[in-house]
């Protein structure tokens, strides 16, 4: 009956490895993508951007793919202060010629008041005209449209009757309606936030308000579940790897995603070499303190404290169902004596599991792991990188347009600005150059594991 349980689990690993094999074939972004995220001061905070350039870069390190941020504060369909909209779309947008745009507008231009149909209406005829534009001048162009997320009326008592979010959401199904009519993607923000914050206010009101601090601005946090709604509308797969060994054959029962040798088990103690051909998604704000606007300079953002875990973090990613969705590393072990075992990858301890619970399967990605550690390496890179386009395009370009929130500076000397345009194509040279290097630094390597009773 063992025997029988064993090769019926297998089968049922290798079927699920088929259909996840095919869901990765299908993810919605192909081999030369060039994608372009268009929106306001939420897509300015290259959050939910960078969660989603970091995961394909390493769950997909062999896929090349662009990335680019154009979000504006303050936009609206019409455009805002860096320029009006054919302008906004002529410098911002046609230049990186994308073939994949996502679109985020509606905070600002439902004007933080009761539903006004005169401003829906400059809306809708805005937000077509963004799309029209798209088309007429971006030819295959794949479009998607993404409803606004949420304004917080969870946590703080709404201003109004109704609340602001609901104005919001009125805008959001419209969004939807447009999408279906043109044949568009559509992805839902605001729904899966509300439903994340409505769930913690229950257990913890103060951790609640982490999830959109100041009621606008989702959190770094908060925007993780932001790009799970964009990736999963995606077809992205949750599968890191999976794998399953009987430590009492010495034999590999199943590997998806992954390559495993070299199966030893003496005296209690087993071990195996595993390549896995991608990592796991590191979360932005899971061990450190994200700002909710980070500064455009060229840091590499808030270092890594895998000793602490932002307890907003940890919630949020609980209620989105975060790893279920997105980062699923199993390993299964089988025909393990009772007891605690110490699972150790690379000399480097990584937890201890009783034999019941590598029997029903770890979720390795939720450990500290050399594989996760090479992952939040990734990320650092692909902070740095987004940062260097936006310091090229806020502070040098903008700045030559004489365009900005502050004081305005007319740089007049040709000899400054040339120096300056000199330095810009620098910045965007050096941001393309980086696409490779993170996508070779997210190439997986070999890790030698050891599992030990714990007695010992």
């Amino acid at each position: 009956m063992k025997t029988l349980g064993l090769t019926a689990a297998a089968l049922l690993t290798i079927a699920s490895a088929r259909v996840v094999s095919a869901a990765t074939r299908h993810f919605f972004l192909k081999n030369g993508d060039r994608v372009m995220f268009y929106g306001d001061s939420i897509t300015e905070q290259r959050f939910y951007p960078a969660d989603v350039e970091t995961y394909v870069t390493t769950r997909f390190p062999n896929l090349h793919v662009q990335f680019t941020d154009s979000g504006v504060g303050g936009d609206k369909v019409g455009g805002g202060w860096a320029g009006p909209i054919n302008q906004r779309l002529k410098r911002d947008v046609f230049p990186f010629k994308p073939n994949v745009v996502t679109i985020m507008l509606a905070m600002n231009d439902a004007g933080y008041q009761p539903f006004n149909q005169n401003l829906f209406n400059t809306y809708k005829a805005g937000y077509k005209h963004i799309i029209a534009s798209l088309k007429a001048h971006l030819p295959h162009v794949r479009i998607v449209l993404i409803q606004p997320s949420p304004y917080d009326d969870v946590t703080q008592k709404p201003g109004f009757p109704g609340g602001y979010n609901a104005v919001l959401i009125r805008y959001g199904n419209w969004v939807k309606k447009l999408a279906a009519k043109d044949h568009l993607m559509c992805v839902d923000f605001n729904t899966p936030l509300v439903k994340v914050m409505q769930h913690m206010e229950k257990v913890n009101k103060s951790l609640a308000g982490h999830v959109v601090p100041g009621r606008v601005h989702p959190s770094a946090a908060g925007e993780i579940v932001m790009a799970q709604a964009l990736l999963k509308a995606w077809g992205a797969p949750a599968t890191v790897s999976r794998v399953a060994l009987s430590a009492a054959k010495q034999r590999t029962v199943a590997a998806q995603d992954s390559t495993v040798s070299h199966v030893s088990f003496s005296h209690g103690k087993l071990s195996w070499t595993e390549l896995d051909k991608c990592l796991p998604m590191p979360v932005m704000a899971l061990h450190d303190k994200w700002p909710q606007f980070p500064p455009m300079d060229l840091s590499p953002g808030p270092n890594r404290n895998l000793a602490w875990t932002n307890p907003a973090t940890a919630m949020i990613m609980h209620y989105s169902h975060f790893y279920r969705q997105l980062d699923q590393e199993n390993l299964t072990v089988t025909g393990l004596k009772g007891g605690q075992y110490k699972l150790t990858i690379d000399g480097k301890p990584t937890g201890t599991f009783t034999a019941a619970q590598l029997a029903k399967g770890v979720n390795l990605a939720k450990y500290n792991t050399p594989m996760m550690a090479q992952a939040y390496h990734v990320q650092r890179l692909v902070w740095r990188r987004i940062e260097l386009r936006f310091v090229a395009w806020r502070n040098v370009q903008l700045l030559l347009e004489g365009k900005g929130w502050g004081p305005q500076i007319a740089v007049k000397s040709k000899k400054v600005r040339r120096a300056a345009r000199a330095f810009e194509r620098a910045m965007y040279a050096r941001a393309n150059h980086d696409l490779a290097r993170d996508r070779a630094a997210a190439r997986t390597k070999p890790h030698h594991f050891v599992l030990t009773p714990a007695s010992r």
